[in-house]
């Protein structure tokens, strides 16, 4: 009976989080009609099958390729980056011993929790200070140092076979050997749901944009839709469908090591 309550109830709750991904794919086909009716109900009445709102979003906006090959540059790069910044650092929190040690993770776990809005300003003030506001850095920079990466890798880390680093530093004295032919093979895991999990984040970058960025030409897409763009609302709902297929193709891509990373993560 509980079995059935708790498949009940999550198949609501799945519903409705997935309702508003549907009526956005559904009425970005939709054809508009002839008659002047305010946008927001005209969209709840299909007058057809329609490829008008891709068509406009792709070949009559500059903007939006634009801030695609933005979003791809800023979230590609950062993800790549932090997974190498985070998998050594989350190993030298298992492994190394050096004096405050638990103060600086007990450190990393409370930024990690801070809210976004506490650690915009000094993140501003910083980049403001290197010269790096308005830049494509000012973007990627942030995201490479993020806590969340090296908490995640940490905590996996505990599941390393123990004797196997232990047999391979009686054959070599090189970290970095051990570390990426012993310890990373281990978490091969781990690091394909770290991927997904940063790359969806900078994906969605909304606020940290709009503070580091002037230039409308470097903001990312996520921006540009959030802001309209002087756009029709049927385009819009066509270019978030687009905005969400890059995510839902690493979902589909990685979601065997989601599932298996986040079931063997030890918190």
């Amino acid at each position: 009976m509980k079995k059935k309550v708790r498949v009940i109830v999550i198949g609501i709750l799945a519903v409705v989080f997935f309702l508003p991904v549907l009526l956005t794919v559904l009425n970005s086909f939709t054809m508009q009609p002839e008659v002047a009716e305010p946008e927001s109900i005209a969209l709840w009445k299909p007058q057809g099958v329609s490829l008008v709102g891709y068509y406009n979003i792709l070949v009559e906006t500059g903007w939006f390729l634009k801030g695609f090959w933005n979003s791809v540059l800023y979230a590609g790069v950062t993800t790549l980056l932090n997974v190498l910044v985070s998998i050594p650092a989350a190993y030298a929190f298992r492994e190394a011993e050096f004096k405050g040690k638990r103060a600086l993770y007990f450190f990393y776990i409370v930024l990690m929790m801070m809210p976004l809005q506490v650690t915009i300003l000094p993140n501003y003030i910083g980049l403001r200070d290197m010269n790096l506001l308005n830049t494509h850095w000012a973007i990627i920079l942030p995201g490479i140092f993020s806590p969340f990466g090296v908490f995640l890798m940490c905590q996996y880390m505990t599941g390393i076979d123990r004797s196997t680093l232990e047999a391979a530093r009686l054959e070599t004295k090189s970290v970095l050997q051990i570390l990426f032919h012993i310890a990373v093979p281990q978490v091969k895991i781990c690091i394909a749901a770290l991927f997904l999990f940063v790359f969806a984040e900078n994906w969605n970058l909304v606020e940290q944009p709009q503070v580091y960025l002037k230039a409308t030409e470097k903001m990312p897409l996520s921006v540009l839709l959030a802001l309209g763009q002087e756009c029709d609302l049927l385009s819009l709902l066509a270019g978030s469908v687009l905005f969400m297929i890059p995510i839902v193709i690493l979902y589909l891509y990685f979601h065997e090591h989601l599932e298996a990373g986040l079931g063997s993560l030890k918190l």
